[in-house]
């Protein structure tokens, strides 16, 4: 993840410059190849950037003035949910700036469960009447225990023994999903393969409808398990 303003040596001029020009330091954050959502004092959102929108699916102009929690409603690998105590219940110190790392569930518009690594940035007391939290967030691999647990799940749903259900998947589809599973994004398999991001979205659908699973996630744990 690209390092946020606020962390390392030129963090001190990052502070004075979104003190002195807010808005215009969320336009500098934004263009952040990761997900990049700023969050107000009342809790809605002020800034969505592509990596967001490629992310989870929505546009900047259907988020902006929501309520964070209704679009991002991150929860733990248990299923809990911690954005109350990771962003609009969060009481931040003077001193704090930047928060560390943590990884959540999040769901995209359409429905897909992404696993995401979340960073926080805390402006400066001053600059929190504006904007009170940035987060920045990345898609990430599969933990092996979440592997697992999500495995035995697709088994106990299936009801069958286990067969490879990769069969089913054309060769341009199986690429996609091994790229999917070295930790690639929609953009870098679009590059990689030399294609548009629509059609490497058209892939991934066709692969999920194809496998039976709800989300990227899923379908790398099958591949991860039948396809090396």
């Amino acid at each position: 993840m690209a390092a946020a303003p606020g962390s390392g040596g030129s963090g001190s001029v990052a502070v004075d410059e979104l003190r002195a020009d807010p808005v215009g330091m969320l336009d500098l954050l934004a263009r952040t190849a990761d997900g990049m959502v700023a969050i107000s004092p009342t809790g809605t959102i002020l800034r969505w950037n592509d990596g967001a929108a490629e992310l989870l699916g929505y546009e900047e102009r259907e988020v902006v003035g929501r309520p964070c929690h209704e679009i991002l409603g991150f929860l733990d690998r248990c299923g809990n949910a911690v954005c109350s105590a990771f962003c609009s219940g969060r009481r931040p110190t003077e001193s704090e700036e930047l928060t560390a790392s943590r990884d959540v569930l999040a769901r995209s518009k359409t429905g897909n469960v992404v696993w995401l690594s979340v960073s926080t940035l805390l402006p400066p007391p001053a600059v929190r009447r504006f904007c009170r939290i940035v987060h920045f967030f990345r898609e990430i691999g599969l933990p092996p225990e979440l592997e697992r647990l999500i495995a035995d799940r697709l088994q106990a749903r299936s009801g069958r023994p286990e067969a490879n259900p990769l069969v089913v998947l054309t060769p341009r589809e199986r690429e996609v999903l091994q790229l999917l599973a070295d930790g690639a994004d929609t953009r870098e398999i679009a590059r990689t393969l030399v294609v548009s991001l629509a059609t490497v979205r058209n892939h991934v659908q066709n692969i999920l409808a194809k496998l039976h699973v709800h989300s990227r996630l899923e379908a790398v744990v099958l591949f991860v398990r039948f396809g090396r």
